[in-house]
């Protein structure tokens, strides 16, 4: 099967100019924005990393009391006695220090949970790209499909002006009635109608691709006609392993762990070195106030330990665990979901193939019957009614072929984007 891949894919790629529309996702703004987004998530990681280092603190506090510290000593039988504690001024200068030692591994789980989601968020880019890719391959093949209607209409405008000039001409030699020469008139425009209608279906799908791509489209979508044996069990394991969106919930299930080891770090007490250079005086010079030391500086060990929050850390554990559930239900889901997807893109493609050999038969027959037609109307055995729905049946049909290939073409590609990008890119761009 990659074999056969690695054939058809680079062939439809680099033969037929869809690659540049493929390669222009790259530069797509929601595909920017996501990698902003994973470049904000790997400072939020470096946050957490910062928690394992010591943090520094300086404060500075200058402040003058309305009234001198005092106290009153009582000594019976003498008078009480007022002494000063201190002065009015007052100036302090700390640089404090706290070093975390235990966390109770609030702070390791932290810094894995950020891993997690530094993963996450590149996981998501990465699946936002192949939904672009799929969005772009569609694009591309029913540009290509209202392409080739408009070719088709164009034709039958073509066979219609040899028919009007050939009723008219009858019409002259009173072989035909001034009403078949009307309705050949009336299939006319209603072909020119319809060219137009599908020229501005086919702009707003070229604005839509220009609007993802940023390319202006060339006008030059063309298909390549190709066949093989794509295998179904083959696509499911290759997704199952490499989908991005599938190991992005792989991560949030990682992450659903963090968050209940963080819940549990809780029940933990926290113990820390704390320490600080500290100086204090009545001015700058920080040299005392006469009253208290200088120098206040110190270094301790503070240990924290909560015993009783109303039960917000047991609450906050079942959240954890509930939410881990949930999403390994999700999980399974998505994973079948993707498998079912996955067997109906083949029923699809089985379908497309057979609907492709009819709409193959219905041009040949049109054509042949366009053809008789065309050859009684000349010789006045067929009305222009007749030649009419004739010229019309044969454009639908060619158009209809067109447009099976085109779903053909779309579905492959869906096919080998529902393996994984890492899969896809892999096949797309290998020479």
């Amino acid at each position: 099967m990659k074999k056969i891949f690695l054939f058809i894919i680079p062939a439809l790629l680099w033969g037929f100019g869809l690659d540049k529309y493929i390669k222009s996702i790259d530069n797509n703004p929601l595909i920017k924005s996501k990698q902003k987004a994973v470049q904000a998530t790997k400072e939020m990681l470096k946050v957490s990393e910062a928690k394992n280092y010591p943090k520094i603190d300086m404060s500075f506090n200058a402040f003058r009391l309305k009234d001198t510290p005092t106290t009153l000593f009582v000594f019976p039988p003498f008078p009480p006695v007022t002494i000063p504690l201190g002065t009015k001024d007052n100036v302090n200068l700390e640089v404090g220090f706290v070093y975390p030692i235990f966390s109770g591994y609030a702070i390791t789980d932290n810094i894995e949970k950020s891993k997690l989601e530094v993963a996450k968020k590149i996981l998501e880019k990465d699946a936002l790209k192949r939904e672009l890719y799929l969005k772009t391959v569609e694009l591309y093949g029913n540009i290509y499909a209202l392409d080739r209607y408009i070719q088709a209409y164009k034709d039958a405008k073509k066979a219609v002006d040899e028919s009007l000039k050939k009723a008219r001409g009858l019409y002259k030699n009173d072989l035909l009635n001034l009403s078949g020469v009307y309705n050949i008139e009336a299939k006319k425009f209603d072909i020119v109608s319809s060219i137009q209608k599908l020229k501005s279906q086919k702009q707003a799908l070229e604005n839509r691709l220009l609007y993802l791509t940023g390319i202006k489209s060339d006008d030059r979508f063309e298909l390549s006609d190709f066949s093989a044996n794509l295998h179904e069990k083959d696509i499911v394991d290759t997704a199952l392993k490499q989908r991005r969106d599938i190991r992005v919930i792989q991560e949030q299930l990682h992450i659903a762990n963090s968050d209940i080891k963080l819940a549990k770090s809780r029940y933990y007490p926290t113990v820390a070195i704390v320490g600080a250079i500290k100086k204090q005086g009545d001015n700058l010079r920080l040299n005392g106030n006469g009253y208290t030391n200088a120098d206040g500086s110190y270094i301790g060990l503070s240990v924290k330990w909560n015993l009783f929050d109303g039960f917000a850390k047991k609450h906050q554990k079942e959240a954890a665990m509930r939410k881990k559930e949930a999403t390994k239900l999700y999980f399974d889901d998505y994973k079948n979901r993707v498998k079912t997807d996955i067997k109906n893109s083949f029923l699809s493609l089985e379908s497309l193939k057979s609907l492709l050999k009819s709409a193959q038969k219905r041009v040949l027959a049109q054509k042949e019957y366009y053809r008789l037609t065309k050859g009684r109307f000349e010789n006045s055995l067929c009305s222009a009614d007749e030649l009419s729905r004739a010229i019309s049946a044969l454009a639908t049909a060619k158009a209809k072929l067109d447009e099976v290939k085109a779903k053909i073409f779309i579905q492959r590609y869906k096919i080998a984007l529902e393996g994984g990008l890492d899969y896809f890119s892999k096949l797309a761009y290998m020479k």
